[in-house]
């Protein structure tokens, strides 16, 4: 057991520590000026409760992602589904026009990285050192020619902003590297037209050519027929990355 006199200290110590990164916080001259429609988005986030799932710098729920730049990563379509249709847990607001404007807005002001970052910078994304960069680097120096175009379909449309490699992602969405052995090519090109609707994910928006939901599913394929190998080099890269602490803000949050 501690003697009183350690308990006092490692107190004073947690005191310390609070009184510091209290006076960072408050010390800090940046802030957010808000446009009138983003104060009109910022009412929408709290009337609707999304700081219960969501996060804004670190701050708030964790049944969703940390939204603080979210506007980087989704696009208009993606955001008129979400806030229309809804996603996995996630219900649907159903708002109109002038509402998904004004959430927008709201987004793309408090997406400042000279404010922070909602999610912690493990080093350099460009040197693949994240999740999703070590995994795209591992698919691109292996990929087939014929499923690297399907690749590009996922990588650059709404597939990969609720489906992680290898897990299912916080919205609970499947990994698809086994997807190829669960469904056939026919209900392959079902779920890429309509959805499934009924699981959470909505039709894919702007709707897949035939080509690209052909791309797709050889790509699906090629990720299934080689699952253990990428995983063995994406779970390598993971281990090998460095991080410069230095680098890192104290103000950005995981």
């Amino acid at each position: 057991m501690f003697e009183p006199s350690s308990k006092k200290a490692m107190l004073s110590v947690l005191v310390v520590c609070f009184a510091i990164q209290t006076g960072l916080v408050y010390s800090d001259d940046v802030d957010i000026e808000l446009s009138a429609d983003a104060v009109e988005g910022r009412e929408l986030f709290h009337d609707g409760s999304c700081q219960v799932c969501h996060q804004l710098w670190g701050q708030g729920g964790f049944l969703g992602p940390d939204l603080t730049n979210a506007s980087s990563r989704i696009d208009e379509t993606r955001l008129t589904s979400l806030l229309t249709v809804g996603s996995g847990q996630m219900p649907a607001y159903q708002y109109d026009a002038e509402q998904i404007r004004s959430m927008r807005s709201f987004l793309e002001e408090i997406d400042r990285p000279d404010v922070g970052r909602g999610q912690l910078r493990l080093g350099d994304p460009a040197t693949s050192v994240t999740p999703q960069g070590a995994f795209d680097a591992v698919v691109r120096e292996e990929v087939s020619p014929v499923a690297l175009a399907g690749f590009e379909a996922f990588a650059s449309g709404v597939c990969s902003a609720c489906h992680f490699p290898f897990q299912t992602s916080v919205v609970g969405a499947p990994d698809l590297s086994m997807v190829s052995q669960r469904l056939d090519d026919a209900e392959l090109h079902e779920v890429l037209t309509n959805g499934r609707p009924e699981l959470g994910m909505p039709p894919p928006s702007p709707a897949l050519s035939a080509t690209q939901r052909d791309q797709l599913i050889e790509y699906f394929g090629w990720l299934n027929d080689h699952r253990a190998d990428l995983m063995s080099d994406w779970e390598l890269r993971q281990r090998e990355r460095q991080v410069d602490w230095s680098r890192l803000d104290w103000w950005e949050f995981r």
